[in-house]
This record gives C-alpha cells, structure tokens and sequence, in this order.
C-alpha cells in the first residue's frame, strides 16, 4: 500500500510541476508576443514617419505618387471640413495665433489675448430678455458686468431658491471688464485683459 502512495505523490509532484512549468511557458510566450506586437508597432509609426517627412519635403511628388499625395491632400480638406462643421456645432472657432479652441462669440483669445476675428451670425439672433442699459448687448441671467462695454448692471431678480448643490469654484472676474473667466484663462475672452494672478 505504501507504494501506492508513493506512485500517486510521485504523480501529482509531476503533474504540478508540469502544469508550472506549462504556466511559466505560457506567461513567457505571453510576454515574447507583447514585445512583438510592440516592435512591430514602433515599425510602423517609423514607416509613418517616414511617410509623412517624405510628403512634407516633397510638394511636386514624382507621377507614381501623384495619386498618393492627391489623396492626402483631398482627406485633408475634408478632415477641415469636418472640424469646421462639429466646432460650429460646439459654438467654437480657432484663434488664429495660438491655435486654441475658443467660443464663438468672445473678441479676444482667453489663452494669448489675440483679437479675434469677428464672425457673421448665419442666424439673426433672438430678442434678448436682459440688455445692457448702455449699449444694448444682451446680458447673462446673472451678470453683474455687461461683456461688451464693461458697464456694471444689475443683476435681474434672482430666481426661487432651488436645491443646494454641491459647491463650484469661486468664479474669477476680468478685472478691467468683469467678464467672468474660464478656469484656464489667462486673458479674458472680452477685453484682452490678462486674467488677475497672471504676471
């Protein structure tokens, strides 16, 4: 009876280190096939690079590219096409300096202080409820300062009191103009100004 067991420990001590060995095999083809895939990948971007130097450097391509830099160009204008279309979408444009996006309606960029170009509303805009007793731009609800001419106002009647709601970061006002200012503003969106706490 003894070397029954002794057959049956023998045989379950192979089986284990069989089934380790088997685990051990399996994570390192597991690990060899991640560096594959990663070299080959690295392969890849280097070809893309390559490519993509090659068309930069190359505005008058020999004819058996022609068809391949034509291509390129042609996907080019229609990815412009459709950021134009999804930043109309978002009420958003791109300053022309620094390249950010930014809304529609501000007169300079909130990141370089650029003047942005005006743009042409494809709609007539609808009456304003709360105007600017100064030059009629209209108001947000809660504005305190109207973001065209800086003209303090006062602030329509404040609505019911609704649920508490978690508490927002104080909000940081142009100094010059009062225009409220975006968390990552570094000049403001109306006047140019550059946002407080800027040097």
């Amino acid at each position: 009876m003894a070397g029954f067991f002794e057959n049956l420990t023998q045989s379950v001590s192979k089986a284990a280190k069989q089934a380790s060995d088997s685990a051990k095999t399996l994570a390192d083809k597991s690990r060899v096939k991640k560096n594959i895939a990663e070299i080959e990948n690295e392969i890849r971007n280097r070809f893309r690079d390559i490519g993509e130097k090659f068309f930069n450097e190359n505005p008058n391509p020999s004819p058996e590219y022609e068809e391949l830099f034509k291509s390129i160009g042609d996907l080019r204008a229609q990815l412009a096409e459709k950021e134009k279309e999804l930043r109309a979408l978002e009420g958003t444009t791109v300053c022309p300096k620094c390249g950010k996006t930014v809304p529609l309606d501000v007169k300079f960029c909130s990141f370089c202080g650029e003047t942005m170009p005006a743009v042409a509303s494809a709609e007539p805009a609808a009456p304003a409820q709360n105007l600017c007793p100064v030059c009629g731009a209209a108001l947000a609800g809660d504005a305190a300062f109207c973001a065209s001419c800086g003209n303090r106002v006062t602030p329509a009647a404040p609505a019911p009191a609704a649920p508490a709601a978690p508490e927002a970061p104080a909000q940081v006002f142009c100094p010059n103009c009062g225009e409220v200012l975006g968390p990552d503003a570094t000049f403001c969106p109306s006047c140019g100004n550059k946002a407080p706490g800027i040097d």
